[in-house]
């Protein structure tokens, strides 16, 4: 950790030719700073209030220049320090010798700053929490408007105010169950058991809603899980078969063929994918052999865990009551309905489908330019940058598991000290989120991805 008593200054603006450069200063010596560089003693360091002005300073052997002068003498700058903006001629020897002038001439104390030390101070003094620091990188690496936006949105406290309600909620119910807990033995009940079950459902299924935003933003990353999923005999297999480009799966008219998960990778566009052919999902489970619940059991396992669904629906016959379920479900993983089978006599395309099936090349090309465009929508859209979803999946995901848990021993009427230890788990994870709770790790992992004077 840096000591945030120093006297920080570095070059912020971007590198390269410009009309005008700047030079930002932070700390305690900020006043002596701007004193150690004007030609003649200025008004602007006897102000209480932030303020401006145009001034001729002197950079070393440079003669006198005018520079434009932004000043904050108390708490009211980023950094809740006193700082200091020289907009100066953007002549790179020239602030490079601005520079090189404040550490030498103001003395101890003034140093040139770390990567992202200006934002951490920010952070540090509680202008921001760490997914709006993360959004100041994300303006600088913004590449589109689409990325900027995106920033501009976490920066503007997007994400920080949608967990800080979660975490005030669930605040709120702990500190009802902790006050049923002290006064156990009175009769007195500080919140109903419906009450309770009822608005920890609604803090988990925000919590998901997050998480499903997070997830968006990495869709990118080394590998994608793309899962085939559907009734028995449906023509996953085939659909597999046809987009890896060779016989993988056993495919078979008899429903049933496939117990265990069959996965193959391929890219897509540039995105590499796991394709995953899954076990037939049985509407009913009662008459179902051992083997056959382990296979029910590992498809709904693989698709707990895969980002995108590929729903297979049979467009030779009727929809089964599972198929009208999942069409009318629009929670959970990002999913693309198929309408299989459109080479069969009686097919009759789905309303709902998003793509047929054809296993011809062309088809092929098609179903793989849907999902590449699906894909490259998701990576882009939402409004968390990419860093903070690396960043905070992980403990989101606790979060979200946690508070599941605390909903079913709601639901079970099991013990409050229970759940209260449960919506403790989910406060400190989401408090790693958004940087309530930190370590010094933490800090230098997301700061040291700066560059210098931001």
């Amino acid at each position: 950790m840096f000591d945030t008593e120093d006297t920080i200054c570095a070059i912020a603006s971007a590198p390269g030719q410009a009309q005008r450069g700047i030079v930002r200063v932070s700390g305690p010596l900020a006043g002596r700073c701007l004193e150690s560089l004007l030609t003649e003693p200025c008004d602007l360091l006897d102000v209480d209030e932030p303020t401006t002005g145009s001034r001729a300073v002197v950079i070393g052997e440079f003669p006198p220049c005018s520079a434009q002068i932004y000043f904050w003498p108390d708490t009211r700058s980023y950094t809740r320090q006193p700082s200091l903006e020289l907009h100066l001629p953007g002549a790179a020897p020239l602030l490079q010798a601005a520079l090189n002038h404040l550490c030498q001439r103001v003395g101890e104390g003034v140093r040139i700053a770390e990567p992202g030390e200006f934002t951490m101070r920010a952070f540090l003094a509680g202008r921001l929490d760490l997914t709006q620091a993360e959004a100041v990188l994300g303006v600088i690496d913004a590449v589109d408007q689409q990325e900027l936006s995106i920033a501009l949105s976490q920066l503007a406290g997007g994400l920080n105010k949608k967990l800080q309600t979660l975490r005030d909620q669930m605040i709120e119910l702990l500190a009802h169950l902790e006050a049923g807990l002290d006064f156990v033995e009175e009769d007195i009940e500080f919140i109903s058991q419906q009450q309770l079950t009822t608005q920890v459902g609604g803090v988990a299924e925000q919590l998901i809603i997050v998480l499903h935003q997070l997830d968006s933003r990495l869709v990118q990353r080394n590998q994608v899980r793309v899962i085939l999923r559907g009734l028995p005999n449906v023509g996953k297999s085939s659909l597999l078969n046809a987009l890896v480009g060779k016989e993988v799966a056993i495919v078979s008219d008899v429903a049933g063929t496939t117990r265990d998960y069959v996965s193959q990778s391929i890219l897509i566009g540039d995105v590499e994918c796991t394709l995953i052919d899954t076990a037939g999902v049985e509407s009913t489970s009662e008459l179902l052999s051992e083997i056959e619940q382990a296979s029910q059991q590992m498809t709904s396992q693989q698709a707990s865990i895969s980002h995108v669904e590929l729903l297979c629906i049979d467009g030779t016959r009727p929809l089964d009551p599972w198929e009208s379920e999942q069409l009318n479900d629009s929670s959970g993983t990002l999913r693309i309905i198929v309408s299989t089978k459109n080479d069969e006599p009686g097919f009759q395309p789905l309303a709902v489908a998003d793509v047929t099936a054809n296993y011809t090349a062309e088809g092929v090309v098609a179903l793989k330019g849907h999902l590449q465009r699906v894909l490259s929508q998701q990576a882009t859209s939402g409004t968390v940058v990419q860093q903070t979803a690396a960043r905070c999946y992980e403990s989101l995901e606790s979060a979200v598991d946690s508070v599941q848990r605390a909903l079913e021993l709601c639901q079970q009427q099991w013990v409050e000290e229970l759940i209260a230890a449960e919506l403790r788990t989910a406060l400190n994870q989401l408090g790693l989120v958004v940087g309530t709770v930190y370590t010094d790790d933490i800090l230098d992992r997301i700061f040291s991805t700066f560059c210098i004077g931001k």
